[in-house]
């Protein structure tokens, strides 16, 4: 709950208008305003002065009056947010709900042990879709995960598997009406700016109940809004030789993405070994996003 200073003001419409201003123990003063209907010029420097006077007097009597404390409520949907022993949570997590367009609700919770996320729905059932325990609590926002992206059905969660350098994230897909966990995409390489853009490409698609499955020689393309898989094709062993030439553990590095006209995404990638001043010569694949749309 909040706190407003408030003063009470009421105000009575007639041709004479009556101001009462009065503090919490309803201990004030009274204000007149003349109505004047007919303007002369000595009636109109009067209405003028008077109404400066009834201003002065109402910002005194709101001033310089005991105010009167009000209840509000802050509107957080979750109350759970406190350690004692730990003030410097307060800083690192926020507790104040996200809404999503179609009504449901996404918002941290911690105690001195443990930090997780409830995913609401607009039935107000709730599901916590996240959790981060064991100590870990002072890395939230830093490790699990961290930020979401919003789809038309869906939500998707960065999750940062380490904190710090230098494993690629992997991202987790939920639908927005239930909190259900859909997927989970390893080996992103590409992952939206705008929810107008709802595709991901990646190397090394997980399935979340059928477990890791891994090609080097194909890219993964999926459409969030569709739920739908696409294979793109890569020149067998190029991949790997790229990782191998330059001692990557992850594939992910050998690639760089860019999009032209919000429908063109170039996937560039390179098999030959790093060395700095030497510029790199990248192979190319250009997708044409709109014909998987």
């Amino acid at each position: 709950m909040e706190e407003l200073y408030v003063c009470n003001v009421w105000a009575i419409q007639l041709p004479v208008s009556l101001i009462f201003v009065t503090n919490e123990d309803n201990k004030g003063f009274a204000a007149f305003k003349l109505d004047i209907r007919i303007l002369t010029p000595c009636t109109l420097i009067m209405k003028r002065c008077l109404n400066i006077l009834t201003l002065f007097l109402i910002i005194s009597g709101c001033i310089n009056k005991q105010p009167q404390k009000v209840k509000v409520s802050s509107g957080k949907a979750n109350l759970n947010c406190n350690c004692e022993k730990d003030s410097i949570l307060s800083h690192i997590i926020s507790c104040e709900p996200k809404t999503l367009t179609n009504g449901s609700k996404l918002y941290w919770s911690y105690n001195c042990d443990s930090s997780w996320i409830t995913f609401e729905g607009k039935n107000r059932t709730k599901r916590i879709i996240f959790t981060l325990g064991d100590g870990l609590v002072q890395l939230t926002n830093r490790l699990g995960h961290t930020g979401f992206k919003e789809f038309k059905t869906t939500f998707l969660y960065t999750n940062r598997v380490i904190s710090g350098c230098c494993d690629p994230d992997n991202y987790y897909l939920y639908s927005k009406a239930t909190g259900k966990l859909l997927k989970v995409i390893d080996g992103v390489i590409y992952v939206p700016d705008s929810s107008r853009i709802p595709f991901v490409v990646s190397i090394a698609n997980y399935d979340y109940d059928h477990g890791s499955k891994f090609s080097y020689n194909s890219l993964t393309l999926y459409n969030i809004d569709s739920q739908k898989s696409y294979k793109i094709a890569i020149k067998k062993g190029e991949i790997e030789k790229g990782m191998k030439n330059n001692k990557y553990l992850f594939p992910e590095y050998i690639f760089d993405t860019s999009l032209f006209d919000s429908r063109i995404l170039i996937v560039k990638y390179f098999t030959e070994k790093y060395s700095k001043g030497v510029k790199l010569k990248y192979k190319t694949i250009k997708i044409d996003l709109k014909a998987y749309s």
